[in-house]
């Protein structure tokens, strides 16, 4: 019996507590580790040791279930900040029982809190839209955003906003939302409301721009490494999928493969089967943006790219092309010249933010 499932996700821990330690050590300001999507793709768990190794003192997450699932794994002593509203009164109850830090969003979300607070403290954080349009009051609505202040029954701690462009080559957009944010935060300050903790800087800005720091920064996909921009610290790129070959055959001149028989081998080709296919995140493309003429361009030069280089696997330091379509479940690559057998594992790219059928720590 095979000690592992014919296809995991490898993930070094070591790597993961080396990137926490680079981003904390970098960052001079609080560092809120963000584990949000089960941990981009890591886990949950080990996401937010990874962060507490490191010195990290406060955890934030997307979802309730995700803020409720820290308190049962353990992580008793840290603060748990949820980034968005909650809206269900019985998880409203859980949260606030777990002292999970609250995300305000407007006037009515407010007063939904401090309902549901029936004379217990409750922690929170005020959401402000300086350009994303997601999440929170817009920057330019202080009536609002003071309305939200005025209401009794909620301790205010901090104050939030997100860049919307942090990983585009110019400045341009995060410099104007910063300076947004911090027009409300010093208005607020200066009709003596409690700010609280500011943060507004994400993964790419807090290690492009010192600038953005302001009181803690948000790090989250950081800590995988694989952020769509360069950075100047050595992150690890966290991560590395397994696929076992469960067969090996050879297809004959003439011989068709997959769905359609869109394949047909012009000589006899060594084929190796994989246990990897889209349900697996191998061969996935994004859905193209269309909301811009050069997203359209964008688009076409990806498709142009595709054709011209095969989806690929790595085996021993060698490049073995795809063979054929990629399947939902199996995949067929060229093994020729290799010694590819079954039970064999070869190295395939994916996106960590599809999570696997088994996840094997290292």
């Amino acid at each position: 019996m095979c000690r592992y499932a014919q296809s995991y996700l490898e993930i070094s821990r070591s790597d993961l507590a080396e990137n926490a330690r680079l981003v904390t050590g970098f960052v001079k300001c609080p560092v809120i580790g963000v584990v949000k999507c089960d941990g981009y793709g890591v886990s949950l768990a080990e996401a937010a040791a990874a962060w507490v190794s490191a010195g990290v003192t406060r955890l934030a997450v997307s979802e309730p279930q995700e803020a409720l699932a820290l308190r049962r794994l353990g992580f008793a002593g840290v603060e748990i900040l949820l980034l968005s509203p909650a809206v269900c009164p019985e998880t409203l109850e859980a949260l606030i029982a777990a002292r999970v830090t609250l995300t305000v969003t407007g006037p009515d979300c407010a007063r939904r809190y401090a309902a549901a607070a029936a004379g217990r403290t409750v922690r929170v954080h005020v959401a402000v839209d300086t350009g994303m349009g997601r999440f929170g009051l817009h920057w330019r609505d202080l009536a609002a955003i003071e309305e939200v202040y005025q209401t009794r029954g909620l301790t205010f701690t901090g104050i939030f906003s997100h860049f919307a462009a942090s990983f585009a080559r110019s400045d341009r957009l995060t410099r104007q939302q910063l300076e947004r944010f911090l027009s409300v935060t010093r208005a607020l300050a200066a009709k003596g409301y409690p700010v609280g903790l500011r943060h507004i800087a994400n993964s790419c800005a807090a290690l492009r721009w010192p600038e953005t720091w302001l009181d803690a920064v948000r790090v989250g996909s950081a800590l995988v490494g694989r952020l769509p921009v360069t950075v100047s610290l050595p992150l690890r790129r966290v991560g590395v999928y397994r696929a076992m070959v469960v067969e090996r055959r050879t297809l004959h001149a003439g011989d068709t493969t997959g769905y359609a028989s869109l394949c047909r081998v012009r000589r006899a080709t060594e084929v190796a089967v994989l246990s990897l296919g889209r349900h697996s995140g191998f061969g996935l493309v994004k859905r193209p943006e269309t909301l811009r003429p050069l997203d359209f361009l964008v688009n076409q030069l990806r498709l142009l790219r595709g054709c011209l280089h095969r989806p690929s696997v790595e085996y021993c330091g060698r490049t073995l092309p795809v063979v054929g379509r990629i399947g939902s479940q199996f995949t067929l690559v060229d093994a020729g010249g290799t010694d590819l057998a079954p039970g064999d594992y070869v190295t395939a790219p994916v996106d960590l933010m599809l999570t696997p059928p088994e996840r094997r720590f290292v």
